[in-house]
């Protein structure tokens, strides 16, 4: 007999199993794979010169993907073109600005500094409650809102599954790697992410349905 969960009481199961990972990673791993990163870029001057000084993109990616999503979605309208690329259309331009409005919030609200500046500073490792505006690294933004767009893809066209997830990987990877993000700031994005396409998805239903 295959026990069956209600989507409601499986999105909270899984939501505390979540928060348990996040907070073992922040109790016993971020520390130490942040130090062991730095320890191995360090040993490779000209990758730890590459890795330096990476710009902050993400706010004109943001920018830039969601007035091209609003263009591209009422274009298709005036021409009533409706279906599922129009509903992707929609619910990807709605999800971008409130992953990035959400991360942003949240970085704020937890006020954890990243790995490179807590190896830099050497600061005490802890969140800072409501400080710094601007200068928070908890959750990623940068897994936040590519969760959220990869989230919005999966939804409608999960054929790409494998794809997405592989290139969501490979980008958690890369902020780990490169020592601006600890493994819980990752994982905590991209479940931002997928929670915040998932939920404006459950909660536009209607309007994307007439798309």
């Amino acid at each position: 007999m295959i026990l069956k969960i209600k989507p409601g009481y499986f999105a909270v199961i899984a939501s505390l199993i979540l928060f348990l990972v996040i907070a073992g990673c922040i109790q016993f791993l971020d520390k130490e794979i942040a130090v062991k990163v730095m320890h191995f870029l360090q040993s490779i001057r000209t990758l730890h010169k590459a890795t330096e000084n990476i710009p902050d993109l993400l706010p004109y990616l943001v920018g830039a993907g969601t007035i091209l999503t609003w263009v591209i979605y009422l274009y298709r309208l005036s021409k009533k073109k409706y279906g599922i690329k129009t509903q992707f259309l929609f619910l990807s331009a709605t999800a971008l600005p409130a992953a990035y409005v959400l991360k942003t919030f949240f970085q704020f609200a937890f006020g954890r500094i990243s790995a490179r500046e807590w190896l830099l500073l050497k600061t005490p490792h802890h969140f800072n409650w409501f400080k710094d505006f601007g200068n928070g690294c908890f959750p990623s933004g940068h897994m936040t809102v590519f969760a959220a767009f990869g989230t919005a893809i999966l939804i409608y066209y999960p054929q790409y599954r494998k794809a997405v997830l592989i290139l969501l990987t490979l980008l958690g990877a890369a902020l780990i790697a490169t020592d601006y993000h600890y493994l819980s700031d990752v994982i905590a994005g991209a479940y931002l992410g997928v929670l915040t396409t998932y939920t404006l998805w459950l909660a536009l239903q209607k309007r994307i349905a007439v798309s």
